[in-house]
């Protein structure tokens, strides 16, 4: 199993990726043009996936339009997946706290912190599954990704708990830290899949 040491130093050894993330991550900051940041995204996973590849491809090699597609597809899967299960976690939060009178303090925040351990979690299953057919009925299998996330969960508890702490560091530029850890997230997912990552 690879470490996630090991994605990291293949991702940030190589040449060339500065330039392309601060692109990312500055379209990340823009509302509509963000989609295009999450197209980008999409596109290296999907040709991690076919390739294993862990370069990032040239900006200028993108098809704009086919960017903007692909952005909004990786949108859907972020809300369904990340968006609605966090407000969903946060109002529980919310209610548990108002119902206790804030006696349990920061315990009354731990759906909160569930739905924003495991939500990546499956996000991520759901969008490698989503990759292999490029089907949104595959995303969709609800009780498949569970299982997977059942099942696959501990490799990723440390990368997703990464992600949360430097996103949240980092808020003042979350842009460019949302897109280098998602970068991370997928190249690491993706990695976990691969029988001879080396």
């Amino acid at each position: 199993m690879p470490s996630l040491e090991a994605v990291c130093t293949r991702l940030f050894g190589r040449p060339g990726w500065i330039p392309k993330v601060l692109l990312g991550g500055g379209l990340s900051f823009i509302p509509g043009l963000n989609l295009f940041a999450l197209g980008y995204l999409f596109i290296y996973g999907r040709r991690l996936r076919r390739n294993q590849q862990f370069d990032l491809p040239e900006w200028s090699e993108m098809n704009w339009p086919d960017l903007f597609i692909c952005g909004m597809r990786l949108f859907g899967l972020l809300v369904v997946y990340v968006g609605i299960p966090l407000i969903a976690g946060w109002i529980t939060s919310l209610i548990l706290y108002f119902l206790t009178f804030g006696l349990l303090g920061v315990v009354a925040y731990l759906p909160l912190a569930i739905t924003g351990f495991f939500s990546p979690m499956v996000f991520l299953s759901a969008f490698m599954t989503y990759l292999k057919n490029e089907e949104f009925r595959d995303a969709f299998q609800i009780r498949s990704l569970i299982q997977q996330v059942i099942t696959g969960w501990k490799p990723l508890a440390l990368p997703v708990i990464a992600f949360w702490g430097i996103f949240l560091l980092a808020l003042p530029i979350y842009g460019l830290s949302f897109f280098i850890g998602a970068w991370v997230l997928i190249a690491y997912s993706s990695a976990l899949r691969m029988k001879n990552f080396s």
